[in-house]
């Protein structure tokens, strides 16, 4: 939200500059703080704020580049958010545990069986994190200097200068609620996918390496997914290609509890549900750029559903996941995204509401 209201003062070349800078030397020192809560609290703090501060800027300096190819250029830089995933997954796992130590099984409280790693991984993990600073710092400047610095028109757009709407107004929108909504329910799943497949795997597949594999793989591939919808979005109707893509998605996730037989197996669900759920924000955030295209900042705010897309996959594994076990869990998440595509079919994109007009009115005036 932060980054949303800077781009009315500096543009996004030095946002990506300044947040860059500062949050990597925040994670490097975070590898120094003993206390686990403190830890947890400036890590994640610090994590959250580089993604941020580098992925909507750079959209922004594409779009302007590139105006006739939104949706594809979107595809690009969401491939770019998860390619980065592809060679640090497996140089964290190979820095952190070079010879494949298993996790060992633990029991909590005589009760809770848990998966934790020996006393040698436990002690690499600090000086792994300082070389993943370092590796990003590296990689970000790279991408800094490839970056222009100005606009083409020289100055930052007027959408973002003189916004057309106020929250009062974002919140009494169907449209802006919608996406809010389609955004929490269709990104449920993958967030809670992203966030369990090693868990899932260390449990029945019992090997940390190929798991390792399997998820970079799953990023990479989601990296083609991405541009490949962009792609579709740039000559299809999105609401077209959402239907199938979502219908697909709760096929693989009622379908999860036929895929643990086999590593194999496994690891093409893992890989499959990376590729399709590539579409699910890049079509929300074209959809937000359609609907309110002089008001760019009220993407922030539809983008707030994160926020509980990452917090679902906690709640699951502390208190329902133990209770229903995995296929029950993932039989859900196939009901939240049944959720988000019917959103996508009712979805108003037709010109003639209230809010449309006062859009349309308000873009010939400017």
């Amino acid at each position: 939200m932060l980054v949303c209201y800077l781009i009315r003062c500096i543009t996004p070349y030095w946002i990506i500059t300044i947040g860059v800078s500062i949050t990597t030397i925040g994670i490097f020192g975070c590898s120094y703080i003993l206390n686990p809560y403190l830890f947890i609290c400036l890590f994640g703090l610090c994590i959250g704020a580089l993604s941020s501060s580098i992925y909507l800027p750079s959209l922004w300096i594409l779009w302007n580049e590139h105006p006739e190819h939104k949706s594809r250029t979107s595809g690009i830089i969401l491939a770019g958010y998860s390619f980065g995933l592809v060679p640090f997954s497996i140089l964290f796992t190979m820095v952190v545990n070079p010879y494949d130590y298993p996790a060992e099984t633990v029991k909590k409280n005589g009760q809770e069986d848990e998966q934790v790693f020996g006393d040698y991984v436990s002690y690499r993990v600090p000086m792994t994190i300082r070389w993943m600073a370092i590796a990003i710092a590296i990689v970000c400047l790279i991408g800094i200097a490839c970056l222009p610095r100005k606009w083409k028109n020289d100055s930052t757009p007027a959408s973002n200068r003189n916004p057309t709407l106020t929250i009062c107004d974002m919140l009494k929108s169907a449209k802006a609620w919608n996406l809010f909504f389609m955004l929490l329910f269709g990104k449920s799943s993958n967030c809670y996918v992203i966030s369990v497949y090693k868990i899932i795997g260390i449990q029945y597949i019992k090997d940390d390496h190929f798991v390792s594999f399997t998820g970079s793989v799953f990023f990479f591939v989601s990296c083609f997914g991405k541009i490949f919808y962009g792609i579709l979005f740039d000559k299809y109707y999105w609401k077209r290609v959402m239907v199938v893509t979502y219908l697909l998605l709760i096929i693989f996730l009622v379908t999860f509890g036929f895929c643990l037989e086999n590593k194999f197996l496994f690891s093409f669900w893992v890989i499959a549900t990376g590729f399709i759920s590539g579409s699910i924000y890049n079509s929300v955030l074209i959809q937000s750029d359609k609907d309110f295209p002089l008001d760019k900042w009220i993407l922030s705010y539809i983008s707030l559903a994160f926020i509980a897309d990452f917090g679902l996959p906690y709640a699951f594994e502390k208190w329902i996941t133990p209770e229903i076990g995995y296929f029950a869990s993932f039989s859900i998440f196939a009901g939240l995204t049944g959720i988000a595509l019917l959103e996508v079919i009712f979805h108003p994109d037709k010109v003639g509401l209230v809010d449309d007009k006062k859009e349309v009115e308000d873009t010939f005036i400017s």
